[in-house]
């Protein structure tokens, strides 16, 4: 009598680690949108608080020369751990706000540092309706608001 061996062919371990490389490949994929859509979407309550804080500061005079996240920061119209704006955006870079020069009636907001120019760019096409001007290049987020 001949005893039967037990146990799994090379073939049956190459399949499921082929499965468990596939299933993680796709889960690592998932991560990575989810991580970026996390961003995106902080990024635009950021924005959209510190249009808030522009339409606090604005003066009657409706120019917003001199405004700034100090300034912003200064009567609470942004949160006060924002301060200076460095670093305090998703992807670790600064938030800035700032007049337009060449319309003081505009003011400028711009995110440094984005790590990810399909998120950068999915910024732009978020604020293109809703803004006078918007621009995504070398890191760079730039949204143009009438005050």
């Amino acid at each position: 009598m001949r005893s039967k061996e037990q146990g799994f062919t090379f073939i049956e371990v190459l399949a499921v680690l082929s499965i468990i490389a596939i299933a993680s490949l796709g889960t690592l994929v998932l991560r990575d949108w989810a991580v970026g859509n996390a961003r995106v979407s902080e990024a635009k309550n950021l924005i959209t608080t510190l249009q808030a804080g522009a339409q606090m500061w604005k003066p009657a005079s409706g120019e917003f020369t001199g405004i700034s996240m100090t300034e912003l920061s200064s009567i609470g119209a942004v949160p006060a751990d924002w301060g200076d704006g460095i670093g305090k955006n998703p992807w670790g870079g600064d938030i800035m706000i700032g007049p337009d020069t060449v319309d003081a009636t505009k003011y400028i907001i711009r995110l440094t540092n984005v790590g990810s120019a399909e998120e950068g760019q999915r910024l732009v096409r978020d604020y293109t309706s809703v803004s006078a001007l918007t621009s995504y290049a070398d890191g760079d987020f730039t949204v143009t608001f009438q005050g």
